[in-house]
């Protein structure tokens, strides 16, 4: 018989997607107080610091197949059909704690009439975490998704037509709002033009020179000291 004071669950946050999940025992009786539905149990994680109460717009609830459950759903029937009832079928708690798609565009600069095509990526459902730019650059050239002839012809810009640094952390990328829809994607340039090798991208971060002195001396952008964000010009548009 079913223990229908106990419920079982399993946290998938994004940001720990490459790493096994955690599940977790909840006792349904808490301080002299029924959980009774699912919102219940939510708002006793939340309460307890279990997760982070800022996440509480991005979380839900879903079986093993991936069929979304509502919050109002009672405890004591999901036990009944046997989900929750033990560890091997806990119930998901999906937190998306961190963005996971990358949205990002194809942009031919020799081909200025064609259409720019956009593409996501799913961060969760790769085989490891992409945690650069250079990353994402590897995999569309892994993928077969351009010809590898042109890997030293492409670079990155923001939707300001801005330079961002292969080296730029994809999180970062995607708090600054860049690559986070499809109305807003990173922009891969292409340009294998040959008589314009000498054409520069655009723009790109660099250090501002001291105010008074005169004879000190800036070393190139990157040999600087900087956090990996100053790789990523995140300047609002002009």
């Amino acid at each position: 018989m079913a223990n229908t004071n106990e419920f079982w669950l399993t946290y998938h946050l994004a940001s720990r997607a490459h790493l096994p999940a955690t599940t977790q025992l909840i006792e349904l009786e808490f301080q002299n107080r029924k959980l009774v539905d699912l919102e219940d149990v939510l708002d006793h994680v939340f309460r307890q610091g279990f997760v982070e109460a800022k996440h509480r717009p991005s979380t839900w609830w879903e079986k093993k197949d991936g069929q979304k459950v509502k919050n109002s759903h009672l405890v004591d029937d999901l036990i009944k059909q046997g989900v929750g009832k033990c560890q091997e079928n806990a119930l998901g708690l999906i937190v998306e704690d961190v963005p996971t798609t990358l949205w990002f565009s194809y942009h031919y600069v020799n081909t200025p009439v064609a259409r720019p095509v956009t593409q996501r990526l799913k961060l969760t459902t790769l085989p490891v975490k992409f945690e650069k730019l250079a990353h994402v650059t590897n995999y569309i050239f892994k993928e077969g998704y351009l010809s590898a002839h042109l890997r030293p012809f492409v670079y990155w810009e923001n939707t300001c037509g801005k330079r961002v640094e292969e080296a730029a952390a994809v999180t970062e990328i995607l708090a600054f709002g860049e690559g986070t829809c499809e109305d807003k994607p990173l922009r891969l340039v292409i340009n294998h033009d040959v008589h314009h090798h000498h054409a520069h991208p655009g723009p790109v971060c660099h250090a501002p020179e001291p105010a008074h002195d005169h004879h000190h001396h800036v070393p190139p952008f990157n040999h600087l000291p900087y956090p990996h964000h100053h790789l990523y010009n995140h300047g609002h548009c002009a």
